[in-house]
Order: C-alpha cells, then structure tokens, then sequence
C-alpha cells in the first residue's frame, strides 16, 4: 500500500525543462523556438547580468533539448565575466574583434580572434572574452551542451560551479596547431580534409576539400574541437544547382554564412518548413531528427558552417553514421531522381523560379 501524505487534483508542473527554466526564470531572458531563427548578427539580445554580455537565447525544435545555442554580444572595451560550466561549448565569431584566455590546470591559454574565427572552450575551463575595440561591439554565437547536462543534473551550483580538471587540451600545445586527416580512398572514415584543433583564426582560410558525395563542386573541411562531442564543418555549395538532400540526427546547427538562397526540411511523406536566408546576414536551422533537408542557392556561391552534436573522435550516438553516404549503400543521402515525383516536381519548379528572380538560370540536375 501507498501512504498517501498529500492530496491534488492534477499536477503542478508546467511541462518545461530544467533548462528552460534557467534561462527563462533564473535568468529571466527569452527562449525563442522554432524550427530556424534568423537574422542573428543584428537580432537584439538582453542583458545576461552574471556574464557581463548581452545574450539571446534559441531553443530549436531540431536541437531536441540536447545541444543549445545562443547570440552573445560584448560591448566595446569590455570583457565577460570569468565563466565554466559542465559542458562543451563551440563559439563562432560574427563581428568584432578581441581575445579568449582560458584557463587549465597547467596555465592559462589565450588567442585572438576576429571575424570568422571559430574556437572551442573546453569542457569545465574558465575563461573569458574580451574586446578589443573600444567603439565597436563584438558579437558570436555559441553552440553547447548545456541542455543536457543541466537537464540531468539540475542543479546549478554543480553545472557552472565544479571545481575539476577535465583535462581536454594541452596548455603548452599552440591551440591554433591541428592535425590533419585527409580522406581515405573510400570516404568511409572521413570523406574530406578533417582538422583536430582547438582554434582557427579563419574557418574560411582553411584549406577544403572537394565533397563529391554532396554534389559537384561542394568543397568542405570538417574539424574536431578540443577534444568535444561538438564537431564542425563548413561548407562552400555552388548555387544554381541541385543540392544533393540528406538527414540525421538531432542538434546540428546550420548557420548560413553567405549567399543568397533557402533551405527546406522535411519529413518522409510529411510536413514541410521553409527558412530563407537573411540577406547580408547570419541564419540558422536545425533539421529535426531524420527530416530531410537541402540548401537551394539562388545565386552563384554560398557558404554555410555546421556546428553539431557529431563527434567522429567521441561520437555519443550513431545517428550520423553515413549522412554522406548515399541510400543504395545504407547511407542517408539521396539525389534528385530518388524523391518522389510530386515533390521533386514542387522542388525543382520552385527552385526555378527563386534563382530567376535573382536573373539567374538553373543548371539541369543530374
């Protein structure tokens, strides 16, 4: 028998997460959700008083209350408040410039960095940003764990608060030294030019390498961050083509850095979302776990970075296994012939006439 102590009619409990909470009631700052969000380099952000920032906060129905996201701004000559927290975190510079210092249990660890610099804050590391500029804000967006763990563990003094050396990177290594990992002859452990590293002055420097998988002319890089379950690509698609589909699983953020164009996200024989991108801006999407989706550039190039919850070193699931590879061989990429006739009717036509209002033509798709 069970000892009833007290007695209610239905439950007290909104339904939310442990870490919607914390941002939307310890913090107080919005949670803005959906399937994209956009335009992120001039969306206004809040104050995030604990950590001397301005912040907005982005809770995707993709990202499934695994990996969270949000914009960070510095005002001129400031820097943020020393911070560590229980989680990977991988940052991307939208504009300004400054330096990182990072502390470890062998000393202290600093870079800077500028426009396009991508870097990774090691698990449980304090550190701190600080602008360089004393006219000018720096903004980033930031791409961690955070809700997951604090949703394990709900507590907050443990999460942002522990007192231990993980030991994810070597002090007296330079952070911006990587290994390099060029593709095998099969694409079966890395189908283009991967980087271990902890810090790229300027992801788009990088040298690429060309994708075949994901259509003709597609040259990426990926990169493996300070030893994290957060990995990254970025990704250079020509426009004015089809764009091989794909899918996978939760928390891969997609930020679309340049070009003109849309990205479409859809279930099998489902619903369908469309997000276009900001012009002479930043927007991002997270595809839910296994929808389909692709990049339609309306113009001639288009770069996107991907930051996801996808570590090839430290993969925490295989929901990403063979994304590249396409369906004939277990994979989970397809090709234009390989969608339904309807849908690639409705696709192919629309895509049309998007690259025309731009004055551009379509090249047939193979």
């Amino acid at each position: 028998m069970v000892t009833v102590r007290e007695k209610h009619t239905g439950v007290p409990w909104d339904g939310r997460t442990a870490y919607e909470k914390w941002v939307e009631d310890d913090l107080g700052l919005a949670l803005h959700r959906g399937y994209a969000f956009g335009p992120l380099k001039s969306f206004p952000v809040a104050p995030w008083a604990e950590r001397g920032i301005g912040a907005a906060f982005v809770d995707l129905i993709g990202a499934e209350s695994l990996a969270g996201m949000f914009v960070g701004e510095l005002a001129p000559g400031k820097s943020s408040a020393p911070w560590r927290q229980l989680a990977d975190e991988c940052i991307y510079i939208m504009a300004g410039h400054g330096n990182a210092t990072v502390e470890t249990a062998k000393g202290k660890v600093s870079f800077e960095w500028g426009p396009r610099s991508l870097f990774a804050i090691p698990m449980n590391c304090r550190y701190q940003l600080h602008n360089g500029s004393g006219s000018e804000p720096a903004r980033f967006v930031s791409v961690n764990t955070i809700p997951i763990v604090y949703n394990l563990y709900r507590d907050r003094k443990f999460v942002f608060g522990l007192d231990y050396d993980f030991n994810r990177i070597e002090a007296d290594i330079d952070p911006s030294e990587a290994v390099l990992f060029e593709p095998d002859p099969n694409h079966n452990k890395t189908a283009v030019n991967l980087y271990e590293t902890t810090f790229v002055p300027d992801v788009l420097g990088v040298q690429r390498s060309s994708f075949r998988e994901k259509g003709v002319g597609n040259n990426t890089a990926y990169f493996e961050m300070a030893n994290s379950v957060i990995s990254v690509h970025i990704a250079e698609h020509p426009g004015l083509r089809f764009f091989n589909p794909h899918r996978h699983g939760p928390s891969a953020f997609v930020f679309n850095l340049s070009g003109k164009g849309y990205s479409l996200m859809w279930q099998e024989n489902g619903a369908m979302e469309r997000f276009d991108w900001p012009e002479d801006d930043i927007g991002v999407i997270v595809p839910p776990n296994m929808w389909w989706h692709g990049h339609f550039g309306t113009d001639p190039v288009s770069v996107q970075l991907a930051i996801k919850l996808r570590s090839r070193k430290l993969p925490i699931n295989h929901l990403f296994d063979k994304s590249h590879k396409h369906v004939s061989e277990g994979g989970k990429l397809i090709h234009y012939k390989d969608l339904d006739p309807d849908l690639r009717s409705w696709i192919w036509n629309t895509y049309v006439e998007e690259c025309a209002k731009n004055g551009f033509e379509v090249m047939a798709p193979a």
